[in-house]
């Protein structure tokens, strides 16, 4: 059901996309004898921290001088906590770093009032993709990409972290496919996931990284069912279905499967919204706004490097998935284009918003 991606070809994509970084790191550089922190915002357990978790020993094994890399787990606001922190405590010197996720996208997107930071003001030195993918209890699921056994249910449980944050999206899908949906607020995704397996939830979500070492093994164990992917979102603006989960169909297809129509127009514009911030701007590393480029080169020489490294090349499919890891400058653009709203957009989140009984409002 679930293919692994070929090795070589992810170490290609990754190479070809590291090939977008700048310039070497300068000698001079060195972290030896030092602590790295990143800063993540969000409980331990997530999807963030299983990426940047997988990521921590290489990274100490190619900044020049081997620092200890450590993360920090700064819960609480949507993310807003954590990266108020990281914002006003910025140490240029190359050892305090901000991962980012789409629920940070999403606070600044929609204008929260408690942010102070400001992705746009950052050094970025990476940002990875993923998909979504929505799964039910295998007793409410005649196969994979069956929902009718949700749609015919008076309510279907599922985790919501707060209505700031990117779970907001969730409203909008469950809206458009006829789910009659409630949101269990102040869940995380990993706690979502624990409640889900005691069957206190029909239905939940993961990014690839939890897909792939949470969700399949239960799938695998008859335990719960997937019936949608967020899908990938191409150039040409078309959807393709994850290479590791080819049989599973996604939100547009669902869409016109149930509605009997395609999804187009202002729909389909907040769509690729979600599918921005759920997709190419779903993780991201920043260094703080003053760093000097020597540094910014070595952290993005190092990323470079672990890319390349034929243990990570090896591993990197079941833990992140096969999507390449894009290095320097043009992670600008991908995170404009996950935080800027049109007012069309808004419109049809706050709709959703509305719908749900939710007072947030995105100005």
């Amino acid at each position: 059901m679930f293919k692994k991606p070929m090795r070589k070809l992810l170490g290609s994509a990754l190479i070809a996309a590291t090939m977008l970084t700048g310039a070497s790191a300068k000698a001079e550089v060195s972290f030896e004898g030092q602590t790295i922190t990143v800063i993540i915002p969000f409980k331990e357990g997530g999807g963030t921290s299983r990426v940047f978790r997988f990521f921590q020993p290489y990274l100490s094994k190619y900044l020049p001088g081997n620092p200890v890399v450590q993360l920090q787990n700064i819960p609480g606001g949507g993310t807003i906590k954590g990266a108020n922190f990281f914002h006003n405590n910025q140490n240029p010197d190359g050892t305090f770093l901000f991962a980012t996720s789409s629920s940070v996208n999403i606070q600044q997107a929609t204008g929260n009032e408690l942010a102070e930071f400001d992705l746009s003001q950052y050094r970025p030195v990476m940002s990875l993709a993923t998909s979504t993918h929505w799964f039910t209890r295998s007793d409410l699921a005649s196969g994979p990409n069956d929902i009718s056994g949700l749609q015919a249910r008076e309510l279907s449980l599922f985790p919501f972290k707060t209505a700031s944050s990117a779970d907001l999206f969730h409203l909008w899908i469950y809206d458009k496919l006829g789910i009659n949906a409630r949101p269990i607020p102040g869940l995380s995704t990993s706690a979502g996931f624990q409640s889900f397996l005691r069957g206190e939830l029909q239905m939940a979500s993961q990014g690839t990284s939890g897909f792939l070492g949470k969700v399949v093994p239960e799938i695998e164990a008859g335990n719960a069912v997937q019936f949608m992917t967020l899908g990938v979102l191409q150039a040409d603006g078309s959807v393709a279905r994850p290479s590791y989960s080819p049989d599973a169909i996604t939100f547009p297809e669902m869409y016109e499967k149930t509605q009997g129509m395609p999804l187009e127009g202002e729909d389909l514009e907040a769509f690729k919204v979600i599918a921005a911030n759920w997709g190419p701007a779903s993780k991201g590393l920043f260094l703080p706004s003053d760093t000097p480029q020597d540094i910014v080169d070595a952290w993005r020489d190092a990323i470079r490097k672990m890319t390349e490294d034929p243990q990570f090349i090896a591993d990197a499919p079941g833990n992140i998935g096969p999507f390449p890891v894009v290095i320097g400058e043009p992670v600008e653009e991908i995170f404009a284009n996950a935080v800027n709203l049109s007012d069309a957009s808004k419109a049809q989140f706050n709709d959703a918003l509305k719908k749900y009984g939710m007072t947030f409002r995105i100005p």
